[in-house]
């Protein structure tokens, strides 16, 4: 019997075919990137609350039972954009964000939605309108305000907070122990974002706090960063160069005389985040990378895991036990 060259077999000399193997090709790889890479840091923390509370606050608190009544009808926040990244799709630097579910994602702190105003517990619509505005701020400086991502500076953040949570956060984040991440986005070194910003969605909701001058108000956002793959090639998918961070974010407002004078203002109660489709090296340390910097197949499993909640904060923020290892 003559041998015979698999090679020389008609159909995988057609380009078409060819073209389709490739592609295929392609998507497995996609596929085995993904799995692990997507999903590489998950954390609670737990910040010290001002005046006389002492020890940690407890992120045992049930998000809809604290809040139930007052957030924005979920109809409000129902995404028209896709609800997973793909696997494979064009990308387009200019729009990196289309084809996933950032696609309809405010660019400010402005589209992150709160109830009417109102007064709240010994607080009144102006002062709670005011509050919600200050927890705006805090979110854009920590999470969109290129200052604060690219150049690695927590002031912005700081300036905002009460003295005495000013001190807390400086620590963490002059030191980078694990507590930084919790309330500012820093890029590791050598990567910048497109010149498409930030895209962000989520709420903002306030409850009366445990005392009369004390106001609870609570965030619920997700942010999408892209970032620029220089000479990078190939871009298979949005998912090598976007990278998603969820976060819900407790805050207390405290005024008052009977407060000490570096108490009174903003504090961070409460966080707990998950960051998702990016490096996994960077992101130990607390830093964000896209996943293209760190190609090659990983073998771990997502499975149970819902990606759609990362981006759509009407659903409870999803667990995972596995990611970056």
């Amino acid at each position: 019997m003559d041998d015979y060259d698999i090679a020389e077999h008609p159909d995988l000399r057609d380009p078409d075919w060819q073209r389709h193997a490739v592609k295929q090709a392609r998507a497995g790889v996609r596929r085995q990137r993904r799995t692990g890479k997507r999903l590489a840091w998950t954390g609670v923390t737990l910040v010290v609350v001002a005046g006389a509370v002492f020890g940690l606050v407890q992120w045992g608190r049930s998000t809809s039972a604290h809040y139930d009544g007052s957030a924005p009808p979920p109809a409000e926040m129902r995404p028209t954009a896709p609800s997973v990244l793909p696997d494979i799709a064009r990308v387009n630097l200019e729009r990196p964000f289309d084809g996933t579910p950032a696609e309809t994602w405010g660019e400010s702190v402005d589209g992150l939605l709160a109830p009417p105003p109102g007064p709240v517990g010994g607080f009144s619509a102006g002062e709670v309108a005011a509050a919600v505005g200050q927890v705006r701020e805090v979110i854009r400086a920590g999470r969109l305000d290129r200052r604060t991502i690219e150049g690695r500076d927590g002031s912005l953040l700081l300036n905002l907070l009460a003295p005495n949570a000013r001190r807390e956060f400086a620590k963490a984040i002059n030191d980078r122990t694990e507590d930084f991440r919790s309330v500012v986005s820093f890029a590791e070194d050598g990567y910048r974002l497109l010149p498409a910003g930030p895209r962000i969605t989520g709420t903002i909701t306030a409850a009366p706090g445990d005392e009369a001058n004390r106001l609870a108000l609570h965030a619920d956002y997700s942010v999408a960063y892209a970032f620029d793959p220089g000479s990078y090639a190939p871009i298979m998918s949005p998912a090598d160069i976007d990278v998603f961070i969820r976060y819900e974010v407790d805050f207390e407002l405290v005024r008052g005389s009977s407060f000490q004078k570096n108490d009174r203002g903003l504090w961070v109660t409460t966080t707990r985040g998950i960051v998702y489709s990016m490096a996994c090296e960077p992101a130990k340390r607390g830093y964000l990378a896209p996943a293209y910097s760190e190609p090659g197949p990983v073998t771990q499993d997502t499975s149970g895991f819902d990606e759609a909640a990362m981006y759509d904060v009407t659903k409870p923020m999803p667990e995972f036990t596995g990611g970056c290892e």
